[in-house]
């Protein structure tokens, strides 16, 4: 496919903004009106399939039940094997990552504050840039010679937008 060279625009009129931002507001105005119409259709196809994708997820969900019960009453029987094929798909276990679950009754600071009394090698200590320190303190004297020791910048950045009016959709 064949990139085609960018347009370079320079000397632009007030006449000639005005003029692109009626055909921007044109365009935006057209693209609303063609994505509620996909919505409304989508909308639609949703509901005329929903009945019968509950139905079936339903089914998919009693099925699922049975095969549970019988993993589990058969997962002696399996040795070493976590999955088992059968005609018409596979049932199996799938081993999680470990966790760290809590007693009844402590929670993660609870626990962490144990830990660091007793175990503080289990424990670790984060140090991190304040950055909305630093951004209320640009203001401040001397916030400069921080700035030029710390190599950072605080800055505010412009950035240009375009907004139409919305206008009242008429169907074409």
């Amino acid at each position: 496919m064949a990139r085609e060279k960018k347009k370079v625009i320079a000397n632009v009129s007030r006449e000639d903004a005005e003029q692109a931002m009626s055909s921007f507001a044109a365009a935006a105005n057209e693209v609303s009106s063609i994505e509620a119409k996909m919505n409304q259709e989508l909308q639609e196809v949703r509901e005329r399939y929903q009945d019968k994708l509950n139905k079936y997820n339903d089914i998919k969900d009693e099925q699922v039940q049975v095969l549970e019960v019988y993993a589990y009453e058969q997962k002696d029987n399996w040795g070493k094997r976590k999955s088992m094929d059968m005609l018409h798909g596979t049932i199996g276990f799938r081993t999680g990552t470990p966790k760290v679950k809590f007693d009844k009754g402590f929670n993660s600071k609870s626990v962490t504050a144990i830990l660091q009394e007793q175990f503080p090698e289990f424990v670790r200590t984060v140090v991190d840039m304040d950055k909305e320190k630093l951004i209320a303190s640009r203001e401040d004297d001397g916030f400069d010679t921080i700035c030029k020791k710390a190599h950072i910048q605080v800055v505010q950045e412009e950035t240009f937008f375009v907004e139409s009016k919305a206008e009242l959709l008429q169907d074409v």
